[in-house]
């Protein structure tokens, strides 16, 4: 019985990050709050907290967006308009003066909640299947023989963290 568990453990570890081999980190993590990636591809969509000139958090768009091209030879660009408007923009609303609520623009159920705290990091935090957790970055599973504006998502996998220990947490996704 206790083998059993640790394989299904072991199995369970190792299955989620064999579909991300080979995927790069950001080159620039100052800042980045976290990230996506997908199955299509080697884009990173980065999201990191957003500084004014004077090193003051943006409290109109705490959260910029844009993305690194490492299809492209890791070139750092804004998102485009229908990528913002569609797929990886997100939206934020103030709780306080040190939180945030946000949501990203696909998938407007799933609540993140931006912790702005200048000394020790700000981070987001998210729930997924009953688990709080800081996260780290994000893995999205598209279905074969969908793309553009009619993609779909078999699965969203969350990395992050819930204290000390490292999480995932596979979030499926219906239609």
């Amino acid at each position: 019985m206790k083998q059993t568990w640790l394989l299904l453990c072991f199995i369970s570890f190792i299955f989620p990050v064999s579909a991300q081999q080979g995927y790069p980190t950001p080159t620039n993590m100052q800042n980045v709050l976290f990230y996506i990636q997908h199955n299509r591809g080697h884009n990173t969509y980065i999201y990191s907290i957003n500084k004014s000139d004077n090193g003051t958090l943006d409290s109109n768009s705490p959260i910029n967006v844009y993305r690194q091209l490492f299809d492209d030879g890791g070139k750092i660009k804004p998102l485009t308009a229908i990528q913002r408007k569609f797929a990886y923009g997100i939206s934020t609303e103030s709780i306080d003066s040190d939180s945030y609520e946000a949501s990203i623009v696909s998938l407007p159920t799933q609540k993140f909640i931006l912790h702005v705290k200048p000394k020790n990091g700000s981070y987001v935090e998210t729930t997924v299947n009953q688990v709080k957790m800081h996260v780290q970055r994000i893995f999205i599973q598209q279905k074969e023989g969908t793309s553009g504006l009619t993609t779909k998502v078999d699965y969203i996998l969350f990395y992050g963290k819930v204290g000390q220990k490292a999480v995932v947490e596979r979030l499926e996704i219906t239609d």
